[in-house]
Protein backbone atom coordinates (compact mmCIF):
# COMPACT_ATOMS: atom_id res chain seq x y z
CA UNK A 1 0.00 0.00 0.00
CA UNK A 2 1.31 3.36 -1.19
CA UNK A 3 2.08 5.70 1.89
CA UNK A 4 3.08 8.70 0.24
CA UNK A 5 3.14 9.92 -3.27
CA UNK A 6 4.98 13.15 -5.03
CA UNK A 7 4.93 14.21 -8.94
CA UNK A 8 6.76 16.86 -10.39
CA UNK A 9 5.95 18.07 -13.50
CA UNK A 10 7.96 20.34 -15.72
CA UNK A 11 5.65 21.47 -18.68
CA UNK A 12 6.96 22.24 -22.41
CA UNK A 13 8.47 26.39 -22.80
CA UNK A 14 8.56 26.41 -19.10
CA UNK A 15 11.34 27.35 -16.68
CA UNK A 16 14.40 26.70 -18.89
CA UNK A 17 12.54 24.35 -21.17
CA UNK A 18 13.53 23.91 -23.86
CA UNK A 19 17.22 22.92 -22.90
CA UNK A 20 20.14 21.67 -24.86
CA UNK A 21 21.58 18.64 -23.49
CA UNK A 22 25.46 18.76 -23.37
CA UNK A 23 28.33 16.62 -22.96
CA UNK A 24 28.15 17.43 -18.95
CA UNK A 25 25.60 15.95 -16.96
CA UNK A 26 23.26 18.68 -16.18
CA UNK A 27 20.05 17.70 -13.63
CA UNK A 28 17.01 18.90 -14.32
CA UNK A 29 14.66 18.53 -10.96
CA UNK A 30 15.08 17.25 -7.22
CA UNK A 31 12.33 14.69 -6.11
CA UNK A 32 11.57 14.68 -2.27
CA UNK A 33 9.97 11.98 -0.61
CA UNK A 34 8.87 11.86 2.69
CA UNK A 35 7.34 9.15 5.63
CA UNK A 36 10.47 6.85 4.55
CA UNK A 37 10.74 4.34 7.51
CA UNK A 38 13.99 1.89 7.28
CA UNK A 39 12.85 -0.93 4.68
CA UNK A 40 10.39 1.29 2.84
CA UNK A 41 10.33 0.48 -0.69
CA UNK A 42 10.61 3.35 -3.05
CA UNK A 43 9.71 3.29 -6.48
CA UNK A 44 10.76 5.75 -9.01
CA UNK A 45 9.21 6.83 -12.26
CA UNK A 46 10.57 9.66 -14.73
CA UNK A 47 9.72 10.35 -18.25
CA UNK A 48 11.59 13.45 -20.54
CA UNK A 49 9.93 14.52 -23.73
CA UNK A 50 12.84 15.16 -25.97
CA UNK A 51 14.06 15.38 -29.58
CA UNK A 52 17.56 15.00 -31.50
CA UNK A 53 18.96 18.61 -32.93
CA UNK A 54 18.75 19.91 -36.15
CA UNK A 55 22.69 19.35 -36.98
CA UNK A 56 22.36 15.51 -35.83
CA UNK A 57 21.32 12.55 -37.63
CA UNK A 58 20.44 10.45 -34.52
CA UNK A 59 20.15 12.06 -31.28
CA UNK A 60 21.03 10.14 -28.07
CA UNK A 61 20.29 10.99 -24.46
CA UNK A 62 21.69 9.35 -21.43
CA UNK A 63 19.51 9.47 -18.07
CA UNK A 64 19.87 8.92 -14.74
CA UNK A 65 18.48 8.70 -11.30
CA UNK A 66 20.79 10.08 -8.85
CA UNK A 67 20.60 9.40 -4.75
CA UNK A 68 21.16 12.86 -2.53
CA UNK A 69 22.86 15.01 -4.76
CA UNK A 70 23.31 16.16 -8.55
CA UNK A 71 26.59 14.02 -8.89
CA UNK A 72 25.36 10.82 -5.93
CA UNK A 73 24.95 8.06 -6.18
CA UNK A 74 23.46 6.86 -9.42
CA UNK A 75 20.23 4.61 -8.94
CA UNK A 76 18.90 3.79 -12.19
CA UNK A 77 20.18 4.42 -16.06
CA UNK A 78 19.43 4.35 -19.14
CA UNK A 79 20.36 5.18 -22.76
CA UNK A 80 17.59 6.31 -25.56
CA UNK A 81 18.00 7.34 -29.09
CA UNK A 82 15.59 8.27 -32.29
CA UNK A 83 15.62 10.04 -35.41
CA UNK A 84 12.96 13.07 -34.36
CA UNK A 85 11.38 13.69 -31.01
CA UNK A 86 9.53 11.31 -28.30
CA UNK A 87 10.08 10.49 -25.15
CA UNK A 88 12.11 8.51 -22.69
CA UNK A 89 11.57 6.59 -19.41
CA UNK A 90 13.08 5.26 -16.70
CA UNK A 91 11.93 3.31 -13.72
CA UNK A 92 13.74 2.27 -10.53
CA UNK A 93 13.93 1.20 -7.38
CA UNK A 94 15.47 1.77 -3.97
CA UNK A 95 15.03 0.74 -0.08
CA UNK A 96 14.71 3.47 2.56
CA UNK A 97 17.03 3.41 5.26
CA UNK A 98 17.40 5.71 8.76
CA UNK A 99 16.27 8.95 7.96
CA UNK A 100 12.79 10.36 7.14
CA UNK A 101 13.37 12.26 4.28
CA UNK A 102 14.82 11.28 0.93
CA UNK A 103 16.21 13.21 -2.16
CA UNK A 104 16.66 12.04 -5.64
CA UNK A 105 17.75 14.10 -8.63
CA UNK A 106 16.89 13.31 -12.45
CA UNK A 107 19.97 14.07 -14.64
CA UNK A 108 21.03 14.26 -18.48
CA UNK A 109 23.58 14.12 -20.59
CA UNK A 110 24.34 13.97 -24.65
CA UNK A 111 26.86 12.86 -25.76
CA UNK A 112 28.37 15.06 -29.05
CA UNK A 113 25.47 17.38 -27.41
CA UNK A 114 22.45 15.87 -30.05
CA UNK A 115 19.64 16.16 -27.86
CA UNK A 116 17.50 18.88 -26.93
CA UNK A 117 15.08 18.49 -24.36
CA UNK A 118 11.48 19.76 -24.73
CA UNK A 119 9.16 18.86 -21.88
CA UNK A 120 6.94 17.73 -20.19
CA UNK A 121 9.20 16.13 -17.79
CA UNK A 122 7.72 14.16 -15.11
CA UNK A 123 9.33 12.98 -12.64
CA UNK A 124 7.23 10.42 -9.39
CA UNK A 125 8.08 8.71 -6.18
CA UNK A 126 5.96 6.39 -4.41
CA UNK A 127 6.56 5.53 -0.86
CA UNK A 128 5.50 2.02 -0.25
CA UNK A 129 4.87 0.36 3.61
CA UNK A 130 7.52 -2.26 4.82
CA UNK A 131 7.40 -5.37 2.81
Amino acid sequence: MYKYYQKVEIAPHTHALPLLAGEHEIYLCPLYLYQITPGSRIILKASIAWSNTVLSDIGELEIKIRRDHPSGEVLESSEDSRFRTGTAKIEGEDRGGSAEIALYYLTVRSPGSKARVEGPIVFEGFVLDEE
